[in-house]
């Protein structure tokens, strides 16, 4: 969990499936630096001393699921629109916001072995505001001796060699794509 909330489901004999399932921390992080000189909402503590304002968050979360962009494979940060909370104060607007967050992961994640990593993993209020929603308990990947901040880039690394290799780096059960992809061609820029 990023900027965007994504899932990869292994299965018992390996089968892989991936998607996104919702925003981040994208919202969040755009609403604090937008109103303070920060970058993050370090933990959730400005959304945690806010209130939600229950009557925009629905209209916000109802928008958003009727809304073509809610059943993409694949999301951009583009496709959340935070300005919902425009007129609210800082920490109200951050509340709000990260209830939406919360509402449309827990509505779109597989409730099964949750292992959470990435920056998102460190905002509590988040992680417990998802946690609130769901019946699984959410671990963070680090419990598995993997450390949490450095998947994604162990995963780009991966993928590199991959398309060095020639090899596919997508497939239809995890991206969409019509079939196994590579990363591209090498160019020498030399």
């Amino acid at each position: 969990m990023g900027g965007i909330a994504n899932e990869t489901s292994i299965k018992n004999n390996n089968e892989l499936s991936a998607k996104d399932v919702g925003p981040g921390n994208c919202m969040i992080d755009k609403w604090i630096r937008l109103n303070t000189k920060k970058k993050y909402d370090f933990k959730g503590e400005i959304a945690q001393s806010g209130k939600v304002d229950h009557i925009i968050l629905e209209n916000a979360i109802d928008f958003f699921l009727d809304n073509k962009i809610s059943k993409k494979k694949s999301f951009d940060i583009l496709d959340f629109d935070y300005s919902f909370a425009r007129g609210l104060s800082l920490s109200d607007g951050a509340a709000t916001i990260t209830e939406f967050t919360s509402e449309i992961i827990a509505k779109n994640i597989s409730d099964k072995n949750i292992y959470i990593c990435g920056g998102g993993r460190k905002n509590d209020f988040l992680i417990n505001r998802i946690q609130s929603k769901i019946k699984q308990k959410i671990k963070m990947v680090d419990e598995l001796n993997i450390n949490g901040d450095f998947v994604e880039s162990q995963a780009f690394a991966y993928l590199a060699i991959r398309s060095f290799l020639n090899l596919p780096i997508t497939f239809t059960e995890t991206t969409g794509c019509n079939g196994p992809c590579t990363g591209g061609i090498l160019v020498d820029n030399t």
